[in-house]
């Protein structure tokens, strides 16, 4: 698959990482997008122009580690749901549904997968819940969409997008 984003995030380590998908897949009982596999295995865990991070399900960083960030995501959620701090509007992934997360900004913004049995949008939850953003894109067509400004999304600071939008691995 030709992936455009290729073209216009420049990864300052140029580091390729292997991940055995087949073995985190199935012992973690969830398929990951084929995009974000080739992100992972083409970038690795790490930020884009130093504010929006990319997690990682083999990521020794535990902040970078897709399953931790899960786990430290899900308790935010549920402790404002159950506290009634905000309305409950999506569940978190369990069986192939709900919302499983593979990024984070500087300024707290939470990037999820929304699973839909065979779909998936991506969805941004501002920090404390505050504002929701979503989309039906894959996450290198949000991203690519984002750094080209042809995909807005008004949670994230104008000066995000740089003239020379950079990857920076921590792998």
């Amino acid at each position: 698959m030709d992936y455009k984003i290729k073209d216009i995030l420049f990864n300052n380590l140029n580091i390729v990482t292997n991940y055995n998908w087949e073995i985190i897949e199935n012992e973690n009982n969830i398929v990951f997008p084929e995009d974000y596999k080739w992100f992972l295995e083409n970038y690795g865990a790490g930020s884009i122009n130093g504010f929006l991070w990319v997690f990682s399900p083999i990521c020794n960083n535990l902040n970078l580690n897709s399953f931790e960030q899960y786990k430290t995501m899900k308790n935010s959620y549920e402790f404002m749901v159950n506290n009634k701090l905000i309305e409950c509007e999506y569940c978190f992934y369990d069986n192939g549904i709900g919302l499983f997360p593979w990024g984070i900004t500087d300024n707290g913004d939470e990037l999820y997968w929304n699973y839909m049995n065979e779909v998936t949008e991506i969805v941004v939850l501002s920090s404390r819940y505050a504002d929701i953003f979503s989309c039906k894109l894959n996450m290198t067509d949000f991203l690519t969409g984002l750094l080209t400004k042809k995909t807005e999304c008004n949670l994230f600071p104008e000066d995000f997008v740089l003239d020379n939008n950079y990857y920076d691995s921590i792998e």
